[in-house]
């Protein structure tokens, strides 16, 4: 069975929208769930779980383990989900962080790209590394490289084991950006990219396995705040969900919200309902300038 590994900390009213998303793709019973809550977890997450228990027919939650390094945490936290999620399928790794909503047909287009293609993960959103313009065709996807992002993601265990859990080591989370530099002394990533997404970005681009977008992204970041951006939603979780449900799928809602108009862009909402479609086709965009893996 395939794994879909979550990571949530704090924020227990987006994983209540995460969760109502998974649900109504309908594919909730072809993956076991993994839940990785972070060390000092809300507690409400719990209850958030337990609410869409019914949704759920094989999920665990994992007991986060002690930080040793506060500023490596997160990273920390998820890559172990990783190991772990990697260790119990030999099928594909989904990881949907708690504040990522996917479309409808989610799952499916991540098992039908990698049927296709052999990549080094499959992703959802929009590229939030460069321009590029696509065009509106669901079944259309394109490869690429250098270009990485911990939004809706997909995987095979033995990219995880093979290439990213080398690098879960003490000297990584003790010094992420020394340890970066030592390692990848040909990124051209600055040190201000060296959590775990940096790190996963810089081990791609140093693969000779592709990345692969969609034209139509499949998910949308919806965390406009939380971690490394500030809170200002009060009130019980009723109505912080509540809130969420009023903002985050609205654009005009979203582009209020956020930090500036260029952090929108990475995380405007789309339409969680995709066009049906019967096969995806590989169409790198025209007139853009996308490196691909030899």
């Amino acid at each position: 069975m395939d794994i879909l590994l979550i990571p949530c900390w704090a924020r227990p009213e987006f994983l209540h929208h995460c969760l109502k998303n998974l649900a109504a793709t309908g594919d909730l019973s072809t993956v076991h769930v993994v839940f990785k809550p972070d060390t000092s977890f809300n507690p409400e997450i719990l209850g958030v779980i337990d609410t869409w228990m019914e949704h759920l027919p094989s999920y665990e939650v994992v007991t986060p383990k002690l930080a040793r390094y506060r500023h490596s945490r997160q990273s920390s936290n998820l890559l172990e989900g990783y190991a772990y999620a990697a260790s119990l399928t030999g099928g594909l790794v989904f990881m949907v962080e708690e504040d990522v909503m996917v479309a409808n047909d989610f799952f499916r287009f991540h098992r039908d790209l990698h049927a296709k293609e052999k990549v080094f993960a499959a992703l959802s959103v929009r590229n939030p590394n460069r321009q590029v313009f696509t065009d509106d065709d669901p079944e259309a996807y394109y490869l690429s490289s250098g270009d990485y992002c911990s939004l809706g993601v997909s995987m095979r265990p033995e990219v995880i084991q093979g290439m990213i859990l080398p690098h879960k080591i003490e000297g990584y989370f003790r010094d992420p950006a020394r340890y970066c530099r030592r390692h990848f002394p040909n990124s051209t990533l600055s040190d201000n990219f060296v959590e775990q997404d940096g790190l996963i970005r810089r081990i791609q681009g140093a693969s000779t396995l592709p990345t692969a977008y969609p034209h139509v992204p499949r998910a949308f970041h919806a965390g406009f705040y939380g971690y490394n951006r500030r809170q200002f939603v009060q009130g019980n979780l009723t109505q912080r969900i509540e809130r969420l449900d009023r903002t985050i799928y609205n654009p005009e809602a979203m582009l209020k919200a956020s930090l500036s108009a260029a952090y929108y862009q990475d995380s405007q909402p789309i339409p969680l309902q995709i066009t049906p479609w019967k096969q995806l086709t590989r169409k790198q965009p025209e007139g853009a300038s996308l490196p691909t893996a030899s």
